[in-house]
């Protein structure tokens, strides 16, 4: 796995043959051993692996939870969607004209129906552009925190 690996985004279940809920060592014989592993503040393992993390729930046996992608990972997309490629404007636009009922917290936007969250797209922070996607039930503890996002 590389920064040109093709990596196709489908709302709540993963990125391409990751899937959510698959256990550490399926996701290491698909994209190989991480570079680095750490805990999270929910005591949840992440691990890092090139200019990507993937995150795993904190219950034994752990599940894959999260997968994250760094604005080097040139080839995640979502559909026709090159989401690192494209035009910051564009790629909120395409995804808002998919998902009207975003949401921005924290310097977030999410995409609450196609599961994926941006960062730096709307504000073109080059150093904080990242995707990051999440199975169903993620934001849920946090709707009422959310406000909604507009294009």
């Amino acid at each position: 796995m590389n920064i040109n690996t093709d990596f196709e985004i489908f709302p709540y279940s993963g990125a391409s043959l990751l899937s959510f809920g698959m256990k550490i060592q399926d996701v290491e014989n698909l994209i190989g051993p991480p570079d680095n592993i750490s805990k999270n503040h929910l005591n949840q393992r992440v691990e890092f692996r090139s200019f990507m993390n993937v995150g795993y729930t904190a219950q034994d046996p752990a599940s894959l939870n999260h997968i994250g992608f760094g604005r080097q990972m040139i080839g995640v997309r979502y559909g026709n969607i090159m989401l690192f490629k494209e035009n910051e404007n564009t790629v909120l636009k395409k995804l808002y004209d998919e998902d009207s009922q975003a949401f921005i917290y924290l310097g977030f936007v999410i995409f609450i129906n196609l599961g994926i969250t941006l960062t730096g797209f709307h504000d073109e922070d080059i150093n904080q552009k990242a995707v990051t996607v999440f199975p169903h039930g993620i934001w849920d503890r946090r709707i009422s925190k959310l406000k909604p996002f507009s294009f």
